[in-house]
């Protein structure tokens, strides 16, 4: 499947983002110290990273107007930001072992109304926390999406796609065009950014994207083993069609 080529799709069910944290902390036991005071979101996150060296691909729309807890004392980095977090109503969903973006938590049930399948329900234990976003990264238009942008970077950047780390914001019309691109994690290079970008402003998707979808789709693209072979593999699967 070519989710796992180039990108991952961050948007989670509460068992995919509870499996992901084990699986963060579990690789990555270090405890750090933290000393950040009670502060705007966003400036708190800022400074979560500079202490544990995670990514942040938050949109400062998501974070405005919301304050972080005060975190004092040595922690594991999931446990200080779900106490950094508490009470803002967002919860962390991670991509990888040192990535994660945020999401709104589902109100809590009521009665009939609440449509939420089953197993996007909390894990036991985990409470509010664990009240994700609906399934996406399973579903077949994350697989359409994840082959329309690997194709679309092997086209534009055949020498540069798979070598480098970049997070993004993009959102997607009814037709499957994307009209908005927000770069959340420079590459580090403000030019290949600024190339990403353009590349993927021009992109229209092999499907549209489901009715009601929630917008925008956070992306982490990451280095590759062999980016040469992940671009020859798909575009053999659009010479198939």
């Amino acid at each position: 499947m070519l989710l796992s080529w180039c990108l991952a799709v961050l948007l989670l069910t509460a068992a995919q983002a509870a499996a992901a944290r084990e699986g963060v902390d579990g690789a990555s036991p270090t405890v750090h110290a933290f000393d950040v005071p009670a502060q705007p979101l966003s400036s708190a996150l800022e400074a979560f990273g500079g202490i544990t060296g995670y990514s942040v691909l938050v949109s400062s729309q998501l974070t405005a107007g919301r304050q972080s807890n005060a975190l004092k004392g040595e922690f594991r980095p999931n446990e200080a930001l779900f106490r950094m977090l508490a009470g803002t109503n967002l919860a962390p969903r991670y991509v990888g072992r040192d990535a994660f973006t945020l999401a709104p938590l589902l109100p809590e049930p009521s009665g009939p109304e609440n449509l939420m399948h089953p197993e996007d329900a909390a894990p036991a234990g985990e409470g509010a926390a664990g009240r994700a976003l609906a399934p996406f990264s399973a579903s077949p238009f994350a697989a359409t999406l994840q082959q329309s942008i690997t194709r679309q970077l092997c086209r534009a950047q055949p020498r540069l796609f798979g070598r480098y780390r970049i997070g993004l914001q993009v959102w997607i019309n009814a037709e499957g065009a994307v009209r908005q691109v927000k770069v959340l994690e420079s590459s580090g290079v403000r030019a290949q950014d600024d190339a990403v970008a353009a590349d993927l402003s021009s992109l229209v998707l092999d499907a549209p994207p489901p009715h009601g979808m929630a917008q925008p789709v956070t992306l982490l693209l990451v280095p590759r083993l062999n980016p040469a072979q992940d671009c020859r593999a798909v575009a053999a699967t659009a010479r198939s069609r």
